[in-house]
Parts: structure tokens; C-alpha cells; sequence
């Protein structure tokens, strides 16, 4: 077997030193993504929520519509039938007039 030599192990440090610069340099870049993306994550989740919420006060806006158009519909209906109900009271009383009251 051969002998190691001084160099040799100098070189070998070296070699493991730059090594070890290279993982921390690649761990600080690591981090930098994690933070980053850790913003763009959170940028994205704001306008998410945001989105979400703007949502919430159109559907309740469409509901508070909705709720007026009902009570607009039950009125109408009520004027409806009370114009039914006159019309056939009027027709009723006219031809029961006509049938047993018509003495000309």
C-alpha cells in the first residue's frame, strides 16, 4: 500500500473544505428560496382571502336581492289576486243580477 503524504492530505482537506463551503453556500441558497417563496406563498394566500372575501359580500349582496325581489313578488301576487277576486265578484254579481233580478 502506498503512503499518504503530507500533500496528499493537505490536498484531501482541501478537497473537503471546499466541499463543506460549497454545501453551506448551497445551504444559504436554499434558505433564500425557502423565504422567498415562503412571501410568494403568503402574497398569494392574501390575494386568495381577499378574492374570497370580495366573493362573500357579492353573494350576500345577490341574497339581499333576492330577499327584496320576494317581498316585491308577494305584494304583486296579493294585487293580483285581489284584482282576480274583484273581477269575479263583479262577473258573479252581474250575471246573477242578469238571471234573477232582470225584470224589464
Amino acid at each position: 500500500m502506498s503512503e499518504l503524504t503530507a500533500s496528499d492530505t493537505q490536498a484531501i482537506l482541501g478537497a473537503i473544505q471546499a466541499m463543506r463551503n460549497d454545501m453551506q453556500a448551497l445551504t444559504l441558497e436554499v434558505r433564500v428560496n425557502q423565504a422567498k417563496n415562503d412571501e410568494q406563498f403568503k402574497a398569494l394566500n392574501d390575494k386568495v382571502d381577499m378574492k374570497f372575501e370580495a366573493v362573500q359580500i357579492q353573494i350576500k349582496a345577490i341574497n339581499d336581492n333576492i330577499t327584496e325581489l320576494r317581498t316585491q313578488q308577494r305584494s304583486t301576487d296579493g294585487r293580483l289576486w285581489a284584482f282576480i277576486v274583484g273581477l269575479v265578484t263583479l262577473v258573479g254579481s252581474g250575471v246573477i243580477k242578469v238571471l234573477w233580478f232582470d225584470r224589464a
